[in-house]
């Protein structure tokens, strides 16, 4: 799976791919950064800038790999008014009007509560009552994070690690050993 977290350097310019995060956003825009084709480009005279933007909102560069985890976040509400509802830097859920109904960010899933719009034609919400969802694919070095910090110290957000999934090859060797063991056993039972 591709990280989701990249910084490359092309050329002379710096590419920055990142999942979506208001504040990070703005930050580049401030760092006359130009997205393009689903990506930030820099010059790269200012790298240093950008991979400390990109240490405050995402605890990592990207330039090295890193693990995943998910998060099980449990009991929470938020509303957010003409304005998505927004954790750690990922949208959890963001209604497009009063009556829009609100969609579920990217890796999210609910597991229990409530994500609905509301309010009025003008001022409309994104609601988010009572939930227990999960925020998949986030990279470990964001657990560094402050706010992810607090939150884990004050129980309402649990670590999860991704079960890794073992190499074909392996599985299949001992698919041939367990085989082995049966006919083994087979004919120990025969004789």
């Amino acid at each position: 799976m591709t990280q989701q977290i990249q910084l490359q350097i092309v050329d002379d310019k710096v590419k920055v791919i990142t999942p979506y995060n208001a504040d990070f956003v703005q930050k580049c825009r401030n760092l006359r950064g130009t997205f393009k084709n689903g990506a930030w480009w820099f010059d790269d005279s200012i790298i240093d800038y950008v991979r400390e933007a990109m240490i405050q909102f995402y605890g990592t560069t990207g330039e090295t790999s890193y693990e995943t985890c998910s998060l099980l976040i449990s009991d929470y509400t938020q509303y957010g008014q003409r304005t998505p509802c927004i954790l750690f830097g990922r949208t959890i859920a963001k209604a497009f009007g009063r009556d829009s109904g609100a969609r579920l960010g990217e890796d999210i899933v609910l597991l229990e509560g409530e994500v609905r719009s509301g309010g009025s034609v003008k001022n409309w919400e994104t609601c988010i009552s009572d939930a227990t969802f999960l925020i998949n694919n986030f990279p470990i070095p964001s657990l560094e994070l402050p706010e992810v910090k607090a939150a884990i110290e004050e129980g309402w957000c649990e670590v999860k690690p991704n079960k890794k999934k073992r190499p074909a090859a392996e599985i299949e060797a001992e698919i041939t050993e367990l085989e082995k063991r049966i006919e083994s056993l087979n004919a120990e039972l025969l004789s």
